[in-house]
């Protein structure tokens, strides 16, 4: 399994994790002189990253077209090593954005369902699938484009480093997608009514960011936000919204 970094081996150990500008671990994390902001989202040599605040309880699900949490039970036990979910018998066609699907080991979340729920979204003709005139499948294979991966948010912040993480974000890196557990299940306050849209959002905002999209701002009050502004951060006077907009395509 090929790592995150340009040369590195098989994940296995985390990497030392930046809180503040203290790292934890062996050595010093950062050049001489260069000092991290206290923004959660200042993320350090990374791609990008977006800011997800821990949001209180009582989330539950409102929109039509649900987004399954895919959750087995509440005990998770996240054994650091990532498994991947078997894909459909079909091999992926010429040309075909291929993904590679993989949860954290000991994570109490079905890989298939959880599979299914994240090609479902990259496949809706909302998506980007029809704005980009790409097409998505998913591999079990070596050979994938993109690696999406749920983890819990200490290996998020092992995955996503040198990115700030620190438990509550999540990430894209180079040709990854790591998306962090919390986040997958808890969603944020602004999404609180609608957590299968807050899920659409998550998945589709990271992957604009792997087909190469950067962050756009709240258009004007009462507007849909598009999907690739930073909406845990705040909407603004922006309207909620999982899928590219108009300004996006």
């Amino acid at each position: 399994m090929t790592g995150l970094d340009p040369g590195e081996g098989a994940i296995s150990e985390p990497q030392p994790i930046l809180i503040g500008s203290e790292p934890l671990g062996n050595g010093p994390l950062l050049p001489p002189g260069l000092e991290i902001s206290d923004d959660g989202c200042g993320a350090y040599l990374a791609d990008y990253c977006v800011e997800i605040p821990i949001r209180s309880a009582g989330v539950r699900a409102g929109n039509p077209d649900e987004v399954r949490s895919c959750s087995t039970g509440d005990d998770h036990e996240p054994a650091g090593s990532l498994e991947v979910v078997a894909a459909p018998a079909s091999a992926p066609s010429s040309g075909s954005i291929r993904v590679r699907i993989e949860v954290e080991a000991g994570l109490q979340i079905d890989g298939e369902c959880f599979a299914d729920e994240v090609m479902s979204i990259l496949r809706n003709p909302r998506g980007w699938q029809a704005i980009d005139d790409v097409v998505f499948e998913q591999t079990d294979g070596d050979r994938s484009d993109l690696r999406l991966i749920l983890a819990s948010p200490d290996r998020t912040d092992a995955l996503c480093h040198p990115a700030r993480t620190v438990g509550r974000f999540s990430c894209r890196k180079q040709d990854s997608v790591i998306l962090n557990l919390m986040r997958w299940e808890s969603g944020t306050d602004d999404y609180s009514d609608d957590l299968s849209s807050y899920r659409t959002y998550l998945v589709n905002h990271e992957v604009g960011h792997f087909l190469g999209r950067g962050h756009l701002r709240c258009p004007g009050p009462g507007e849909l936000a598009p999907v690739m502004m930073q909406q845990t951060k705040g909407l603004g006077e922006c309207e909620p919204n999982g899928w590219p907009t108009k300004d996006e395509s």
